[in-house]
């Protein structure tokens, strides 16, 4: 698949984004932690979430970076449980490549729609309200597309599992692993389709979630979440700014409860 003509990777735009998050104090993939903690029933979380990935497509590991910007809104129908959706636009930048048959142009793609879903599976706290165990899941369809009609697609899906720990007011710390996955469709501007995928699926995850202790409005509860994941084959050279790293930087608020009996004692993390 041959492309009529050149872009450059975008690599300014890339690492004032990676920079802007490190200087929020921390870092991410999939954005994971919108919050990561599960609010308590009845209860939704409402935010939005900046997202930079660094990625090796195809097993030729031609370096790939993804911008994600979303909005998100999560519901707890049960204790331990929550489901949502999410939705906003990509950004997909590919490293150029040569093989023995065939030159690929380097891919700049604008933004395009994103969307998806997630689920999220805790345990009680355990060890007086210390640590519990969390499994999330998410998956969404995204889509890139450059000047020369040249489009990059498709779904991708992470999990993660490991133990969350709760620091008395302040939040929630977890960490564990997540393997990530992306199953692309690319087509050319004449037409020409291909598959794509990702190695290297998994990484360490790490995810941060902060709670001032003002409320807002005095009932919804703000939040900042913050996320790094990385593969143990990182690497930073000349191709791409990050490669098998993510950062992620999520914001919103927690709802009051939102039916059923309303206990004297209000939720605080």
């Amino acid at each position: 698949m041959k492309q009529n003509r050149m872009f450059p990777l975008g690599l300014g735009r890339a690492i004032v984004a990676a920079g802007f998050v490190m200087a929020c104090a921390d870092l991410h993939a999939a954005t994971l932690a919108d919050p990561a903690v599960i609010a308590p029933p009845a209860r939704m979380a409402i935010g939005v979430s900046y997202d930079l990935g660094g990625y090796s497509l195809t097993n030729r590991a031609v370096p790939s970076i993804m911008n994600r910007i979303q909005a998100q809104v999560s519901f707890s129908p049960f204790s331990f449980v929550s489901i949502g959706v999410d939705g906003g636009t990509t950004q997909m930048d590919v490293a150029s490549d040569t093989t023995p048959s065939d030159t690929f142009g380097v891919f700049h793609g604008g933004y395009g729609f994103s969307g998806g879903a997630h689920l999220k599976l805790g345990t009680p706290f355990y060890f007086n309200n210390l640590v519990s165990l969390l499994g999330i899941v998410h998956g969404s369809y995204f889509s890139s597309k450059n000047e020369a009609g040249t489009v990059y697609g498709g779904t991708d899906a992470a999990g993660a599992l490991g133990l969350q720990f709760h620091i008395q007011n302040f939040g929630f710390l977890s960490a564990g692993s997540e393997v990530y996955l992306i199953f692309g469709k690319t087509t050319d501007y004449a037409g020409n389709k291909g598959n794509y995928s990702n190695v290297n699926n998994v990484r360490g995850w790490l995810a941060v979630d902060y709670f001032p202790q003002e409320k807002l409005n005095g009932q919804n509860i703000f939040y900042v979440s913050l996320e790094l994941s990385v593969s143990p084959k990182v690497k930073f050279d000349g191709r791409a700014p990050i490669e098998e790293m993510g950062f992620s930087v999520s914001i919103g608020a927690i709802t009051p409860k939102l039916y059923g009996e309303k206990s004297d004692v209000e939720w605080s993390p």
